[in-house]
């Protein structure tokens, strides 16, 4: 039989370890074994007495009824009171409890049927159960039975009133104002419940209380549920401060960004009653807001008035650009469009981790004012295309001033489309010079850009415009020339290449370039009678090859030799009759047959000569 196992105390001078904490029990595991006795009798006896007071109102509104009610009532809130003194929790609940369900109960009776002043009684005992609250400040049940029965006493108020939207939008904010600041005020387990509750008034409130601002043209009928909705808007702010609500509430940025929504969505449609001038004045106050924002704010995730400034700065002056927009004020438009980028810069400036947004957002903040005031009649189409592609050089100059960071692609494809509209306006002018330059300045910028950041799809944007703006020149000046259309092209691909041409390969640095500029030239000067092309070419082919030699460079040398070969032989082949060409014809085989025969003896006198010097 094998010996139990004994516990041996641990050796001398090493200290008792520490008892294990006891397993943590999940919202479920509660037993029936869990509940106290006393939990159990409190139960059951405030379920008893609740039901002997509510079979006491035998006939609604029966005063003999209503009086044990009244009794019953009276005794459990002495009671609850009297167990608060005593430190007896449980009981002190359950009596409050019960005191509850039965001045409900008395007040439904009372005030069940026409007429009668159901929303009063529920009022008072509201109050009544604040002041017990305030009375017996351990127990749970009086504030939250206070908060349902203002609940209950609004709801009464407004079921069939036949209220407007203003005064009923206005007690619905005002009960969601009131319900935030309970829950502001009282214990965790009380905010809890009041937060819930209040949600859903605060939600009805600010869809009633926006419909309200923004469909009256009156002042005064939108100045209250406005400022109802300012406070609403700072009281859910201010609800941040609470640790135990910040798991109702969502992500660290969600209750400032609708806080900051409402705020600006009351002040706008406030401002909006006044006319254009309110929504002048709402747009501007966006961008102040804004900017002020962007240089003071911290930008820290849990900051509160980053989110919430620039979401009601955004909601301010995007309003008032669609209202704008929608009424048709372009000028105005266009002066709150261009104002618009100083936040953004501001904010560029202050925080560079917004700078790849903020910077494309002002830059076409800019360009949007330009478009308007053109499509107003202020800007003349081709000022238009000039100022956009002015508008295109500054923001591809601080996009290379940017070069290796992250705003600095977004703000160069800005800067393209920006390019694009400008071009395009000057295209609509009819004025095929002006869009010449225009290309050749777009076209000059990107390839010196595309050659500072190393960017070649950059440069070889750039090269095409200086390409289009070469040819579009020429058929305005009506040159038939061919080279007037491929000097251009073979100077551009040289400058695409850039510094290759002194340091790399010379065949895809030079060789593009030179087949562009050689090849067309070279077959005109074959074919067509044209004795000044044929001595420039002969010239040209000339010297580009003897520059290919000195300078050691391979792709000028062979291009060059093999185009002054072309015009030699194609003259030749071109101009002479069929009997001259057969007689060049045999005159070179021969002098090939007579070259190799020679060559042939040579070879064999220099082995005979080999094998005489070879002997002794």
């Amino acid at each position: 039989m094998p010996s139990p196992e004994v516990d041996y105390p641990p050796p001398l001078g090493r200290p008792l370890p520490p008892p294990s904490a006891p397993a943590e029990s999940g919202a479920g595991d509660h037993t029936p074994q869990d509940i106290a006795p006393q939990q159990v009798l409190l139960g059951a006896g405030a379920v008893a007495v609740v039901a002997a007071g509510a079979a006491s109102l035998t006939d609604a509104s029966s005063v003999p009824g209503l009086l044990v009610v009244l009794v019953l009532t009276v005794a459990a809130t002495l009671g609850s009171l009297r167990a608060g003194r005593r430190g007896l929790r449980s009981s002190e609940e359950a009596l409050a409890s019960a005191a509850v369900v039965l001045a409900a109960v008395g007040a439904w009776s009372a005030g069940d049927g026409a007429g009668a002043p159901t929303g009063a009684l529920l009022l008072l005992l509201a109050a009544v159960f604040a002041v017990l609250g305030l009375i017996g400040r351990s127990t749970l049940t009086w504030p939250i039975a206070a908060w349902g029965g203002g609940q209950g006493a609004v709801l009464s108020a407004l079921t069939g009133s036949g209220l407007s939207l203003a005064p009923h939008a206005s007690a619905v904010l005002g009960t969601a104002v009131v319900g935030v600041a309970v829950t502001l005020a009282a214990r965790r387990a009380v905010a809890v419940v009041t937060f819930v509750t209040a949600a859903a008034w605060w939600v009805t409130g600010v869809v009633e209380g926006s419909a309200l601002v923004w469909t009256t043209e009156s002042t005064g009928a939108a100045l209250a549920p406005a400022a109802l909705m300012l406070l609403a808007a700072g009281g859910l702010l201010a609800l941040r401060r609470r640790r135990e609500l910040r798991s109702l509430l969502g992500p660290s940025a969600a209750v400032p960004v609708l806080a900051g929504l409402v705020t600006g969505a009351s002040l706008a449609g406030l401002l909006q009653t006044a006319g254009l001038a309110g929504v002048l004045a709402s747009g501007y106050l966006g961008l102040a807001l804004a900017t002020v924002v962007g240089a003071v704010a911290s930008p820290e995730p849990r900051a509160l008035l980053r989110p919430t400034g620039l979401a009601c700065a955004a909601v301010l002056t995007g309003l008032a650009v669609a209202q704008l927009l929608g009424s048709g004020h372009w000028s105005a438009l266009a002066a709150l469009l261009a104002a618009a980028a100083l936040p953004a810069l501001v904010v560029a400036a202050r925080q560079p981790a917004d700078r790849p947004g903020a910077l494309p957002i002002a830059l076409g903040c800019l360009a949007a004012a330009a478009l308007l005031a053109e499509a107003d009649g202020t800007l003349a189409p081709v000022w238009a295309g000039r100022l956009l592609v002015a508008l295109c050089l500054l923001g591809l100059g601080a996009a290379t001033a940017l070069r290796r960071h992250r705003v600095e692609l977004p703000l160069t494809w800005t800067a393209t489309g920006v390019a694009v509209l400008g071009l395009v306006h000057l295209a609509r002018t009819g004025h095929l010079t002006g869009l010449a330059v225009g290309l050749a300045v777009v076209g000059a910028g990107y390839v010196a850009a595309g050659t500072v950041t190393d960017r070649a799809p950059v440069r070889a944007g750039g090269s095409a415009a200086l390409v289009v703006a070469a040819w579009i020149g020429a058929a305005e000046a009506d040159l038939g020339a061919a080279e007037a259309y491929t000097l251009p092209a073979a100077i551009v691909l040289w400058l695409y290449s850039g510094r290759r041409l002194a340091t790399g390969a010379s065949w895809p640095a030079w060789g593009p370039g030179l087949v562009v500029a050689f090849v067309p030239s070279v077959w005109l000067a074959v074919t067509e009678p044209d004795l000044l092309r044929l001595l420039v070419v002969v010239v040209a082919a000339t010297l580009t090859a003897v520059a290919g030699s000195r300078w050691g460079v391979q792709a000028p040398l062979v291009v060059g030799a093999a185009s002054l070969t072309a015009v030699a032989l194609g003259r030749v082949v071109a101009y002479l009759p069929l009997t001259g060409l057969l007689a060049v014809g045999v005159a070179g085989a021969v002098l090939l047959a007579a070259g190799a025969a020679y060559e042939e003896r040579r070879t064999r006198a220099r082995a005979a000569l080999a094998r005489v010097t070879d002997l002794r």
